[in-house]
């Protein structure tokens, strides 16, 4: 297995690189559809109905309402702060080319005027919109992603390329750090184009199962995941406030700090391929990883058997696994990446 090893010139070359490719449109029958929400068994054998699939909040008529979907969204430090992160319901964090990370973000209780910047798909990254079954707004690709977009029909893909009326860049930036969209333009295409959103999701929520007094501390929570990027969390009134080379982020919207109710870390073989450029992210499979939420930690193991199939959590004697209501940011990460607590 090649070690992952970047170096400064490839970091200045992706950073230049625009969004410039032809790709199709996907398009399904079926209009968006919301079916029942989850019900949760918990501790005391109750039944739980949470309203909010992805993060167990009660919803207004008027959110319930909302198609949910993904949009890809970039993270080197000429993108930063980004727009509409802050009113996420889960935000994915991987890595991208040259130790560059960058975010593929859900949205559904919320409705962010800005979004972005938007950047190119991943093949990883189509793994989780199919693992969620939503539409997921991008720029471009790798050509592995694009391959997949073309030939697989479950992938929901609104690609600017051939969608350009549905984004635009902001001028006060320079391209390829100034391509956005927003919550109303992308529901528009889906609602347009006909697209199929049925919500799925096996998270559960329950604020009760981090009040055992077994659970270790985490109020800091550190990543280093390679040479170029750090991130690091702070526990602050109930919310994990994130730092990212030593910065505190914010969201370009409101000058809100980005903050989350959970920390979900996966630990996967993470390897560069054969064109010395591009990442596999193994996303099928078992695996390790760490749960924070609420000040504590607890450490988890994942599993998932398909492309087709959720992930699932839970505890490494394999019992359920539940969130605390509220949002939630998922960190993939290399096994040789461990973070560090206390």
């Amino acid at each position: 297995m090649k070690k992952i090893t970047f170096i400064i010139p490839l970091l200045l070359c992706i950073s230049i690189v625009g969004c410039s490719y032809t790709d199709t449109k996907s398009s399904s029958t079926k209009p968006f559809k919301r079916e029942s929400p989850p019900v949760i068994d918990i501790s005391n054998n109750n039944a739980v109905t949470n309203d909010c699939w992805y993060t167990g909040e009660d919803l207004t008529e008027a959110e319930k309402s909302n198609i949910p979907f993904m949009a890809i969204i970039e993270n080197s430090k000429d993108a930063r702060p980004q727009s509409g992160l802050s009113e996420a319901d889960i935000v994915f964090e991987t890595m991208a080319e040259g130790g560059i990370p960058r975010f593929i973000a859900l949205f559904h209780k919320n409705t962010p005027k800005q979004i972005g910047p938007i950047r190119s798909a991943r093949p990883y990254f189509l793994s989780i919109a199919e693992e969620y079954n939503l539409p997921f707004a991008h720029c471009g690709g790798s050509a592995e992603a694009l391959l997949t977009i073309k030939t697989n029909p479950d992938i929901k893909s609104i690609n600017e390329i051939v969608n350009g009326s549905y984004f635009y860049r902001d001028n006060s930036r320079k391209a390829p750090h100034n391509l956005y969209t927003s919550a109303d333009k992308i529901r528009k295409y889906i609602t347009s184009s006909n697209m199929k959103t049925d919500m799925v999701s096996n998270l559960s929520f329950d604020n009760s199962f981090w009040k055992k007094e077994d659970l270790t501390n985490a109020t800091v929570v550190n990543f280093k995941l390679n040479n170029f990027y750090t991130t690091n969390y702070k526990f602050v009134n109930g919310k994990y406030e994130k730092y990212m080379d030593n910065v505190k982020a914010i969201d370009k919207n409101n000058n809100l700090s980005l903050s989350f109710t959970n920390i979900v870390v996966q630990q996967t073989p993470i390897k560069v391929q054969s064109d010395n450029l591009h990442l596999d992210i193994n996303m099928i499979g078992k695996g390790t990883g760490y749960l924070f939420s609420n000040g504590k930690v607890e450490k988890i193991r994942w599993s998932r058997g398909s492309s087709n199939s959720q992930t699932e959590l839970t505890t490494e004697d394999g019992n359920k696994v539940y969130l605390a209501k509220g949002n939630t940011i998922w960190h993939i990460i290399d096994n040789s990446v461990t973070p560090k607590y206390n």
